[in-house]
């Protein structure tokens, strides 16, 4: 059996599904990975996560792609205005996007799939300010996800930096991947241009509460830049970290 894709609604919230090659084969139960961004990194991958799950160094995994339509409002914890004179503000609807993904998505796709429904099979994984949602997720449901992604995220945002050190880690169980290129925001006059040193602060927290090698990965990039051919690069290899080989 092939790669499958499968664009659905659920509750009125587009998602694009990607199941194993082998899934529907065997009497196996699949970890999932959700994807911020309508899962964009997913798709700029496709050929090289083929090869990973074939040749075993990734085990086979559902991937569900959520699309979004006003992540300005939806990626982000709380209310900011925009970064610069006239940019759109940030909307702060993260709390009931994360409701939404974890009482109606997550409960729609193992009721319909054959996942594997704990933690340590449930990853969530954004760029920018995806991976500032994802991150927000794994404080505000380390029971659900418990396999985190993190690649560019928007440590720039103000107060994630002040929440992170107010809520500090009690998530047993828990991996997180994150990745800057070193890059990002040196061209930025405005918050932005403090990425690379929030996002070392970001790491710094985390490893201070408690998150040891095992549980912690930070990776950057020399060249780096805050763009999509990146994150995408960046994929795979948080993918063989937070779930390994076969």
């Amino acid at each position: 059996m092939g790669v499958k894709y499968i664009r659905l609604e659920v509750n009125g919230r587009e998602l694009i599904i990607r199941l194993p090659f082998s899934y529907g084969t065997e009497n196996r139960r699949f970890p999932v990975v959700y994807l911020q961004d309508e899962g964009s990194v997913m798709k700029h991958t496709a050929n090289y996560l083929d090869h990973l799950f074939r040749s075993r160094q990734l085990q086979e995994l559902i991937l569900v792609g959520i699309a979004s339509p006003d992540r300005n409002h939806e990626y982000t914890p709380w209310p900011a205005p925009g970064v610069t004179s006239g940019a759109p503000a940030f909307g702060g609807g993260g709390d009931e996007y994360l409701r939404v993904l974890a009482e109606e998505i997550k409960p729609y796709i193992d009721s319909n799939y054959d996942t594997l429904t704990g933690p340590g099979d449930t990853g969530i994984i954004g760029y920018s300010l995806g991976g500032l949602i994802s991150l927000y997720a794994s404080y505000c449901y380390p029971e659900i996800f418990g396999r985190i992604g993190l690649l560019s995220a928007s440590f720039w945002f103000g107060g994630i930096l002040d929440y992170m050190q107010n809520h500090p880690a009690g998530r047993p169980g828990q991996r997180i991947y994150m990745y800057v290129g070193e890059l990002e925001g040196c061209y930025k006059s405005n918050a932005q241009k403090e990425m690379v040193g929030r996002t070392l602060k970001a790491h710094q927290l985390l490893a201070e509460q408690g998150f040891g090698n095992g549980e912690l990965l930070f990776e950057r990039d020399p060249d780096g830049t805050h763009d999509l051919m990146f994150f995408s690069r960046q994929f795979p290899l948080a993918l063989k970290w937070l779930f390994g080989g076969a």
